[in-house]
């Protein structure tokens, strides 16, 4: 009998604050999860488990970030409209944001007064940003839709062999179904190898794509700051397609 146990991460959601959001590239409703380190057994985790910090999701983008409940005047327990909640959760954020907010009606308004050093900052920051998400991807393996997919194909394809192959030539069915087996095991691998790419172009690129949209960067700007992650060790400047990011700019 195997045993399993260890530590899980424990999400508790606190509710719901206002905030600004650099993939938005505005203010923001966010809710607030802390989020705690519990013992488990078999995946069942007891209690909230010893606190590790706290997050906020943007209810708009879905960017997770570092949270401190303590930069707000209160939680809120309901999700209320964003006048409200900013009212409530952070009536000074217009004043805590100043220059970034100042800096954003620049890339809506008059994105040709951006400097080269503002713009590298600001298609290199959201890059940043959404590092620690495929960083956590590559940590381990991922099974995803197309791979369990092709995982019960591999399986129907021996079940339908078996049958036919008993039928027309039973001396074969070993060799044969030995054969299939090797090309499923193949076909399952190559599905896993390619499911960590594709969380990339389906959660990694639309939101990058979104919050450089208003800045029209360039291949080779994108191609730069990717450079730069790269030489830093970040996962997400070898694994990000340049090109794959100006085709969902496009």
């Amino acid at each position: 009998m195997i045993f399993i146990w260890g530590k899980k991460l424990v999400y508790s959601k606190l509710g719901y604050v206002a905030d600004f959001c650099p993939i938005c590239r505005s203010p923001q409703a966010f809710e607030v999860q802390s989020v705690g380190v519990a013992s488990h057994v078999y995946y069942v985790s007891f209690g909230k488990g010893a606190l590790a910090g706290y997050q906020r999701k943007c209810r708009e983008c879905g960017v997770v970030l570092d949270a401190k409940p303590t930069n707000y005047a209160t939680i809120s327990d309901h999700l209320r409209p964003l006048p409200q909640l900013i009212m409530g959760t952070f009536p000074n954020l217009t004043t805590a944001y100043q220059a970034v907010l100042a800096l954003e009606e620049r890339v809506r308004t008059s994105p040709s007064s951006l400097t080269a050093q503002e713009r590298r900052a600001l298609i290199r920051n959201p890059l940043v940003l959404m590092s620690p998400m495929v960083e956590k991807r590559y940590a381990s393996t991922h099974i995803d839709l197309q791979t369990v997919i092709t995982f019960f194909g591999v399986l129907l394809a021996l079940f339908a062999e078996s049958a036919i192959v008993e039928r027309i030539a039973p001396g074969n069915a070993p060799q044969s179904i030995a054969i299939t087996c090797v090309i499923g095991i193949i076909l399952i691998g190559w599905q896993i190898s390619l499911s960590n790419r594709r969380f990339i172009r389906r959660s990694i690129i639309p939101i990058l794509a979104r919050t450089l949209k208003p800045l029209d960067p360039s291949e080779e700007e994108v191609a730069a700051a990717l450079a730069e992650l790269t030489k830093l060790r970040h996962k997400i400047g070898r694994k990000l397609s340049s090109r794959d990011l100006m085709t969902a700019l496009a």
